[in-house]
């Protein structure tokens, strides 16, 4: 039933066992210490009044003097509970620590709140939606999961070749290309970041490859002047930037500067598939999204019930193999399957 050839790729955030309250930071656990802190003294301050008044001959208050010392026993517990976390904290090497279950991490999508989560990522073959492949990770972003999940996609089909159709979350310049030396094509959109419209818009200069040069709007050549190793970019600019009549559409500054990955050039072709069959994303979009609604619903609203990375795997495992058995059963009938 598996044609084994183009599979869609996509992830999700699943909710982990842990309550969003046991999300910490350094300045969240200093400002609760401190907010702890006061609560104690404000609960001390009244046993203060209190023997203030008994020393006046006034009647003492032995219920409000026991609730005041249990509230301070509690908020004491509290506080050294927060130092230890706060201890704890400066060991790792994280910023941010989800206590209770500190495999799982804050995860989210725009402004919305950041829940403990893991990410699903699922590769589902698009002849019959059945899903090929999946893994669960906890990171946040997907644009480094594309090659790994698309070389184990490959292997578990047994394939020589694979197309795989993403979102702009994967179009990572140097995944794309380690995909393409293991003879993985990729089809997605690329992810543009916003740019103001009021000057020339990098697609509007235009890379040639022969001469590793770069023509801008005005007919200008712009030659590689720089390497940028951790962005892997190279730098290209122009001396004529200087007198060039279209500078204040270009730049504000004293000269344009157009960066281009290293690996831009299979990102360009990856966004040459798209733009020749367009239909490719309507494809991927179809196949991969509905396989995470079902899950979601079986598992009481897309919520795992185990706690950390290797027990949320093993109940990721049991949810695709369940989810494919009654996809196979809708498509072929009981009958088909074994035993």
């Amino acid at each position: 039933m598996v044609r084994g050839d183009v599979v869609s790729l996509d992830g999700t955030k699943m909710r982990a066992v842990a309550s969003a309250k046991n999300i910490a930071g350094v300045e969240r656990l200093a400002r609760d210490i401190a907010h702890t802190e006061d609560e104690i003294a404000y609960y001390l301050d009244r046993l203060d009044v209190i023997d203030d008044q008994e020393a006046q001959g006034i009647a003492d208050r032995p219920l409000h003097r026991e609730a005041f010392a249990e509230a301070i026993g509690a908020l004491e517990r509290r506080k050294d509970r927060l130092v230890k976390r706060q201890a704890e904290l400066e060991k790792r090497e994280e910023k941010v620590l989800v206590f209770g279950e500190p495999e799982a991490k804050p995860m989210g999508y725009g402004r919305a709140p950041k829940m403990p989560s893991y990410n699903l990522q699922s590769a589902v073959d698009v002849r019959n939606g059945l899903i090929v492949h999946h893994d669960v990770f906890n990171d946040a972003n997907d644009s480094h999961m594309l090659h790994p999940m698309s070389v184990a996609t490959r292997d578990v089909l047994v394939a020589d070749s694979l197309h795989v159709l993403t979102d702009g979350g994967y179009s990572h310049a140097e995944e794309v290309a380690r995909c393409e030396r293991d003879a993985i094509m990729v089809s997605a959109p690329i992810k543009r970041g916003a740019m103001n419209s009021e000057h020339f818009r990098p697609s509007q200069f235009v890379y040639d490859e022969e001469s590793d040069t770069i023509r801008c709007p005005s007919g200008q050549t712009l030659r590689r002047s720089g390497l940028h190793t951790r962005n892997r970019a190279i730098r290209y600019r122009s001396s004529a930037c200087k007198t060039c009549a279209l500078k204040p559409q270009c730049t504000p500054g004293v000269q344009r500067t157009i960066h281009r990955l290293i690996d831009q050039s299979a990102l360009d072709r990856m966004e040459a598939r798209i733009f020749a069959d367009p239909s490719l994303m309507r494809t991927r979009r179809c196949t991969v999204e509905h396989p995470f609604g079902t899950i979601k619903r079986m598992i009481g609203g897309g919520r795992f019930l185990t706690r950390g990375l290797r027990r949320v795997k093993a109940e990721a495992a049991l949810s695709v193999l369940a989810y494919n058995i009654i996809h196979v059963a809708n498509i072929a009938g009981t009958r088909a399957l074994p035993g």
